[in-house]
């Protein structure tokens, strides 16, 4: 008989990939590309009508203690190992063309970041006059 011991502070893959498709529309996506070296970080996506809304919780971790950087259609989240008993955490995203990466927001508020991506302008809804002739 196979038996294996569970963590049950991992998702599996197929947990995982199921969370990324229910967290995204058909139309816009970012897809994490992640290696997280705390496996009790939870994220998830949200989509609204002004872009992608990607929450995390960081316990312990502030403002000075997270890098966000952007370079192309990568996004990298990173928190620093603090304290001996936090561990440190990497995120790595692939963002679209149909998200302004120039215009990425990010705040932590009680041991929970937001990251803000919002849609290019060129894939906002638009309102068209109808003319009469």
């Amino acid at each position: 008989m196979f038996m294996t011991n569970l963590n049950s502070n991992r998702k599996s893959a197929i947990d995982e990939l199921f969370e990324l498709m229910d967290s995204v529309d058909n139309s816009f996506r970012i897809y994490p590309n992640s290696y997280k070296q705390n496996n009790s970080l939870d994220y998830k996506t949200d989509t609204d009508d002004d872009g992608v809304i990607l929450t995390m919780n960081v316990p312990g971790y502030n403002k000075e203690l997270i890098d966000i950087h952007v370079g192309g259609d990568k996004l990298k989240i990173e928190g620093k190992a603090h304290s001996g008993d936090v561990d440190g955490f990497i995120y790595n995203f692939t963002i679209n063309d149909n998200l302004d990466a120039d215009e990425i927001k990010a705040t932590v508020i009680d041991g929970v970041l937001t990251v803000s991506i919002p849609y290019a302008e060129k894939v906002k809804p638009r309102k068209i006059e109808v003319k009469v002739n």
